[in-house]
């Protein structure tokens, strides 16, 4: 069983009480319980409201990190069609963390780049926890390079902690591999749409990241680091003061969206993504296809020029 967040558990046990009472008045026809039934779920509906309201940005870190939250392959079998994964980097070996190919989105052909944390033990020691070694963000540059020679825009789901971290990731040149797929984005000549659709870590992410839109889910975080490593940089411990570090840093979509750094919210089902997974992907399809009909129709030129003003923006301070 998934582990239950404490501010979901009593809105879980209304929807298992409803349940409950929906297979007794079916089991009892005679008993009309339409109006009763009615009744609770806009009661549900009013309470997951509220407690959704409140959550803090502590609260939305453990629901951007959600067992159930749907991941980038459930994106991916439902927005693009006809997606063919390519394998590789062709000089190591290929990272399960970091998947991508050719697709196609709404009659356009795309290149799309996508992270993933696996969905039980066994995909999660696969796909390295979601932590891409150098491989993979070299796979990724690959597949960027390939793009811009048959001119097809690149569609990127982020959903990482953060870059792997070993000794090995280390010797194969896992910085040098990041900051190359930084210089590559920043002057791609497609566009490049960008989903923050869990959590986006630090450069892990931002390998894939440099977009000319940024869309983030209302429920995903983006931040330089997870919450317990700001912590522990900051006042030495082992993550004991990561609540305070999130609302230090402010890593939620709404944060970012005043911050500049995205470009839109995309509103996720009541409760989460996770909730009604089908809505929540019908919403980014619809986001995706609005900022990309903008973009294909730009000349590259300029679009190239925007990405960089928009990069060397972000952080600049100005006196009035």
């Amino acid at each position: 069983m998934p582990r239950r967040l404490d501010f979901e558990k009593p809105l879980l046990q209304l929807d298992h009480y409803i349940a409950q009472l929906k297979t007794f008045a079916e089991a009892n026809p005679d008993l009309d319980l339409t109006q009763g039934i009615k009744a609770l779920e806009e009661n549900t509906e009013g309470l997951t409201r509220q407690a959704f309201q409140k959550l803090t940005r502590w609260d939305k870190v453990w629901l951007a990190r959600h067992e159930e939250r749907p991941q980038a392959p459930v994106y991916i079998d439902a927005i693009l069609e006809d997606a063919i994964e390519l394998h590789a980097d062709k000089l190591y070996a290929d990272d399960r963390a970091l998947i991508g190919g050719l697709a196609w989105f709404d009659g356009q052909p795309i290149v799309y780049l996508a992270q993933q944390k696996g969905t039980n033990i066994k995909e999660r020691q696969e796909v390295n926890f979601g932590y891409t070694r150098p491989e993979g963000y070299r796979k990724a540059r690959r597949l960027m390079k390939f793009a811009e020679k048959f001119d097809r825009p690149v569609i990127c789901f982020v959903d990482t902690r953060g870059a792997h971290y070993d000794m090995e990731s280390e010797e194969r040149g896992q910085a040098i591999a990041i900051a190359e797929n930084i210089a590559e984005m920043s002057q791609l000549g497609v566009p490049i749409v960008v989903v923050v659709i869990g959590e986006g870590g630090s450069g892990g992410a931002l390998a894939i990241a440099v977009g000319d839109r940024v869309l983030m889910m209302e429920h995903a975080i983006y931040c330089v680091a997870p919450p317990e490593v700001c912590s522990s940089i900051v006042w030495k411990d082992h993550g004991e003061r990561a609540p305070e570090a999130a609302e230090g840093y402010k890593p939620t979509a709404e944060d970012l969206l005043k911050f500049g750094i995205v470009d839109e919210i995309i509103r996720e089902p009541l409760g989460g993504a996770h909730r009604d997974i089908k809505l929540a992907t019908k919403r980014v399809k619809a986001a995706i296809k609005k900022h990309l009909a903008e973009l294909v129709q730009m000349d590259r030129a300029l679009l190239i020029a925007q990405r960089y003003e928009r990069y060397r923006q972000i952080g600049a301070y100005g006196e009035s």
